[in-house]
């Protein structure tokens, strides 16, 4: 019997691709995004039995809501893995120039709503034993790997991320769950840009072998699409 999913942020690029992987592998999926309807790449995924469309956008609690109780009623017997995906990121360049409103934003939607949806999914997580909650985060929200100043909201707020997986992670180990963040490396997506060395295939790939992988002992941990760790 496969796996249940949840995965936000599916409409393109790595949330889209990571449908496409699950499904061909014969898990159920359960494809979150703030749009279902205006992506093709996602219509042509969703058959209504092992890959299912939900609305959500994650920084409305209400709608996380509302999602969330479709998604009670499309898995009552709870869900395996919740892949926090959706994000984004503000194209601003350096730290003396940046506006505000770029750091609030990129926080709004990868710190805080990534743990709205969190709160809200955990206890369909807890009605089964896998217990997995991955949060897709990036290598330029390390500390010792960021030697460069452009994108300085995305960079702190994927350390944010990187710190909310371990909080999370803290608090919820004693119920055997396992909580990591993941680098999905440089990827051809609208975000990425077509000169990032990554196709989302084998960026999904590698990571859907990493979680593979995963035992209790990776609660807490930050590795890269090969599984390689990686330094906080």
């Amino acid at each position: 019997m496969g796996l249940t999913w949840v995965i936000t942020g599916t409409s393109r690029g790595i949330g889209a691709e990571f449908v496409k992987q699950l499904k061909n592998k014969g898990d159920t999926v359960i494809a979150c995004a703030r749009n279902p309807d205006s992506s093709d790449a996602l219509k042509a995924l969703v058959d209504g039995k092992q890959v299912h469309a939900v609305k959500m956008d994650i920084t409305d609690v209400a709608s996380v809501k509302a999602a969330t109780d479709k998604i009670s009623e499309l898995a009552p017997e709870g869900i395996d893995v919740l892949v926090n995906n959706s994000g984004v990121g503000t194209p601003q360049t350096e730290p003396l120039t940046i506006q505000p409103e770029a750091y609030t934003n990129d926080f709004n939607t990868n710190v805080v709503g990534t743990s709205i949806v969190i709160q809200a999914l955990v206890p369909l997580l807890r009605k089964r034993d896998t217990r997995r909650i991955i949060n897709i985060s990036s290598i330029m929200g390390s500390m010792e790997c960021s030697t460069e100043s452009f994108n300085p909201s995305y960079r702190v707020s994927k350390a944010a991320v990187n710190m909310l997986t371990r909080v999370f992670a803290a608090q919820l180990k004693d119920e055997g769950f396992v909580i990591v963040c993941v680098h999905p490396g440089w990827v051809q997506t609208d975000m990425g840009t077509h000169r990032a060395p990554l196709t989302t295939d084998q960026s999904i790939g590698g990571m859907l072998s990493a979680f593979d992988k995963l035992t209790k002992a990776s609660n807490g941990t930050f590795f890269d699409y090969k599984g390689e760790t990686l330094p906080w």
